[in-house]
Parts: C-alpha cells; sequence; structure tokens
C-alpha cells in the first residue's frame, strides 16, 4: 500500500490484490465488470428471478414492467462512471478501516467525502488501472489489453480519425 492524498486528508491505496482482503476484491472484480459491460449482474438476477415469479402467476404485465425497471436502471446516466468511483473506494481506505466493510451506503459515503476534498476522475481512472495492472494473474488478460490499447490508442486511433475526416465517406442513401 502506499499513502495518497487527496485534498488535505491522508488514505492508503492499495496497489495490488496483495493489498485487499479477498471479500472486498470480490466486489472489486463485481464493480469492474458492471463498469466495463454496464451490466449489474446481482440486480439483472433478481429482477429476472422477479420477472420469472410473476409469469409463473400469469402477472404478464407485472413482469413486463420488472424488466422496464430494469432497463432504466442501466440507462441512468452516470450508472457506468459510478462502478469504476466504487472499485476506487473499494481500494482507498481511510485509516484503521475495516476492509470487511463493503456496504453501498458506506462507499458513498466515503465517496462523497473524497469528492468534497477534490477527487478527480483522472486520479480515479488511473489508480484502478494500475491496480488491475499490477494484478495480472487476478485480472487474466484485462490489464494486458488495457494497456495495450491505451498504447495504441494515441496514435492509431487519432491516425485513422483524421484519415476518415479527411476521406468523408460515402452517402449510403443515394
Amino acid at each position: 500500500m502506499k499513502r495518497v492524498q487527496i485534498g488535505n486528508k491522508q488514505y492508503n491505496l492499495c496497489e495490488s490484490v496483495n493489498d485487499i482482503n479477498d471479500k472486498r476484491f470480490n466486489y472489486f472484480k463485481m464493480y469492474m465488470l458492471k463498469s466495463l459491460e454496464g451490466i449489474d449482474r446481482p440486480l439483472f438476477k433478481a429482477t429476472l428471478q422477479q420477472a420469472t415469479d410473476f409469469f409463473n402467476q400469469s402477472k404478464y404485465f407485472q413482469a413486463f414492467g420488472k424488466f422496464q425497471d430494469y432497463l432504466k436502471a442501466i440507462e441512468f446516466d452516470g450508472y457506468n462512471e459510478d462502478a469504476l468511483s466504487k472499485c476506487f473506494a473499494l481500494i482507498c481506505l481511510r485509516d484503521g478501516e475495516d476492509q470487511l466493510n463493503v456496504d453501498e451506503n458506506f462507499l458513498n459515503e466515503k465517496l462523497e467525502e473524497m469528492w468534497q476534498e477534490g477527487l478527480t476522475r483522472g486520479f480515479v481512472e488511473g489508480s484502478v488501472q494500475n491496480f488491475t495492472i499490477s494484478s495480472p494473474l487476478s485480472f487474466g488478460q484485462y490489464s494486458a489489453m488495457l494497456e495495450e490499447v491505451t498504447e495504441k490508442l494515441d496514435q492509431t486511433f487519432w491516425d485513422g480519425l483524421r484519415t476518415l475526416q479527411g476521406n468523408p465517406q460515402p452517402d449510403l442513401n443515394d
């Protein structure tokens, strides 16, 4: 772990899986998937079960309503960004913080405190990325892929974008 400062407060930042409790790490992975896929797996599982229960009771409108509620939840602005912030809250610890505490309200309160202190999105993204890259066995190819994409994005992406801008695509509706 390393000490970091956000505003006027000091925190301990987990640098790899060697610094994080296994229970907390499982929540980290769940939020990581949520930020990448935009899918809250526990919420989807609960929604599917509730909808199935309604279908079994021939309450089709209520079952459909459960899926509509789920759709609204995943379309909510900032949903995926919030998941990455939660990953950060799990690896950035207050002094004496109980790593077994993974309560969502606790994480939200901690994030509110950090945002008030001036936590930036760049620091969140960089810290989570460094954590995953420092733990390659735990994240499989994800960290290597992310690093490769990030390196190539600057040159390849921008060159491709310039090429497209210089050669407008034909209108397929003609």
